[in-house]
């Protein structure tokens, strides 16, 4: 399974220059705990930084200021893993897990946002596939006789 079929297609996202208050009234508003930092001249949107809410408190404490003197920029994490569309499930899963991040910006070929993945929208998948993989294991522990093997 690819991780287009499973992507949050309308990622939230911020500029570096906006105002850390905004960027964490967008996040509550929208109910969301990131947005992916963009460039506002970027016409492809490619993700420059994410801005998660942990984020948001950390630099806060670092750096010894309120929200509202703070800019997105200031805070956010930089170099973000990014990820191409055609990745299968379990590369995205091995990808999360070294770079030790719950979601990452997609981009198609042309390196353009194109969504975000988190382990929100990886966990169903994966408990199908266990479902499944449980299902064929219980078909073949039985004979032709409904014996167990």
């Amino acid at each position: 399974m690819r991780i287009q079929d499973l992507r949050t297609p309308q990622a939230r996202t911020t500029y570096r220059e906006e105002p850390l208050a905004e960027a964490a009234r967008v996040m509550c508003d929208e109910h969301v705990g990131a947005l992916v930092v963009v460039d506002r001249n970027d016409p492809r949107r490619h993700p420059i930084g994410m801005l998660t809410d942990r984020d948001i408190v950390s630099g806060q404490l670092r750096c010894l200021a309120d929200l509202y003197s703070l800019t997105v920029g200031d805070v956010m994490t930089p170099d973000p893993l990014v990820l191409p569309l055609h990745l299968e499930l379990t590369e995205a899963i091995e990808a999360l897990n070294v770079r030790a991040v719950r979601r990452a910006p997609l981009i198609d070929g042309s390196g353009n946002l194109f969504g975000i993945i988190t382990l929100d929208d990886l966990l169903p998948a994966v408990a199908q596939e266990l479902s499944t993989l449980a299902a064929l294991m219980g078909s073949q522990a039985h004979d032709e006789h409904g014996r167990f093997q």
